[in-house]
């Protein structure tokens, strides 16, 4: 009989956890009989849960809460597989004591918490990591980067690093009109394109992404940004009032990411911070250089074929690597929403990177990434063996 297993996660909509928790389903759905706890009840389910059998908690507040702990207490998992800071917590105080509690951190969490406006909030997370996540069976962080930032902002011991998988469903799905027509248009124009894809909000940098294109003296390379997010409105406003709709294009969500990156030229990225970027890894999957600051964390991994994990190690910007290349660290903690230093010298490198393509250094590579090892330690890890 298969051990039974349980993902906590706050929703399976949009962002890169409930991806990543989508394909360690696929991974181990052969090995588990796997439940998929959803936290938040009103957003759709946009994101393949495959085999596993879908709770989704009801109510709001207090009484979702007792439901997650009677739900936990009557179904006596062997494990329980958590996902976000929230998640992770409630892991760790409801899970039964013979339950294997194992939380994922996918983001670098010192970078995230000064984000918080709240004072409260920030102050509960930072004791929750520093005091509850020690009583977790383990800790996984998706990247060095986020390791490292566990142990020296929170002091925790009882960190592992197992690597996202790469997705491994064939997405390569055929481009819209409007999107062949578009790509049509800049192709005519001997165009190069340059591509972002996310969620639209300010630390993911896309308005400065865009602030960069306005300093860029050529008129032959475009921007097109995938994506929606609660900024969306500001950079549509940027765009007009700069006149910049000729070469910037904001299209909203596609299916087809993966096919749009095998049509462009360079993939940018101005993001404030990251964990393990799964965008990052599509892009080298589908053969698209990409550009991206040494932020906390991720792209330096990723961008070395996993040759690079030591973040204090100092480095001479520009770096090329055979993924892409990554250009001058910068903390968002320090700028305090002035980037145009950032923004100007990156639209330097854009140009001067747009063609990395055809460079003799760009030999793309995911062999860091081995799904069947990362199944392997996942599955050590809830049975209970250690981890490679």
């Amino acid at each position: 009989m298969k051990k039974r297993v349980a993902f906590l996660i706050p929703q399976f909509y949009w962002g890169g956890m409930p991806h990543v928790a989508s394909q360690l389903i696929l991974l181990l759905e052969d090995e588990y009989e796997i439940t998929l706890i959803l936290v938040n009840n009103r957003l759709d389910i946009r994101i393949d849960t495959y085999s596993a059998n879908v709770i989704r908690l009801q109510g709001s507040g207090l009484k979702k809460l007792v439901e997650l702990h009677h739900l936990l207490k009557r179904e006596s998992f062997f494990a329980v597989l958590s996902f976000g800071v929230i998640d992770n917590l409630l892991n760790i105080i409801m899970s039964p004591s013979k339950t294997r509690v194992v939380i994922t951190e996918h983001s670098t969490k010192s970078f995230e918490n000064a984000l918080e406006t709240s004072g409260l909030k920030k102050r509960f997370y930072s004791f929750g990591i520093r005091h509850l996540y020690p009583r977790a069976t383990a800790v996984i962080a998706v990247s060095n980067g986020i390791k490292e930032d566990l142990e020296h902002y929170y002091h925790l011991k009882n960190v592992q690093v197992i690597y996202n998988p790469v997705r491994i469903d064939d997405r390569f799905r055929d481009l819209g009109v409007k999107d062949k027509s578009l790509i049509r248009l800049i192709h005519s124009e001997n165009g190069k394109i340059v591509l972002n894809v996310g969620r639209i909000t300010g630390p993911k940098g896309q308005l400065n992404l865009v602030k960069s294109f306005k300093n860029l003296k050529s008129e032959n390379i475009h921007l097109v940004l995938i994506g929606e997010g609660p900024d969306s409105e500001a950079i549509e406003n940027y765009i007009k009032t700069n006149n910049m709709t000729a070469f910037v294009h904001l299209i909203g969500t596609r299916s087809n990411v993966l096919t749009w990156m095998k049509n462009s030229d360079l993939y940018a990225t101005l993001s404030w911070f990251e964990g393990f970027p799964g965008v990052l890894v599509e892009s080298v999957y589908s053969s698209l250089p990409v550009l991206s600051p040494d932020n906390y964390s991720g792209p330096r991994e990723i961008l070395s074929q996993g040759k690079a994990s030591r973040y204090s190690q100092p480095v001479s910007y520009p770096v090329c690597l055979p993924n892409g290349i990554l250009i001058d660290r910068f903390d968002f903690r320090e700028k305090r929403g002035n980037f145009k230093r950032i923004e100007d010298q990156f639209a330097h490198y854009i140009a001067r990177f747009i063609d990395y393509k055809e460079n003799r250094q760009y030999k793309p590579s995911l062999e860091f990434i081995d799904n069947n090892e990362i199944r392997m330690q996942y599955i050590n890890l809830i049975n209970g063996s250690e981890v490679n």
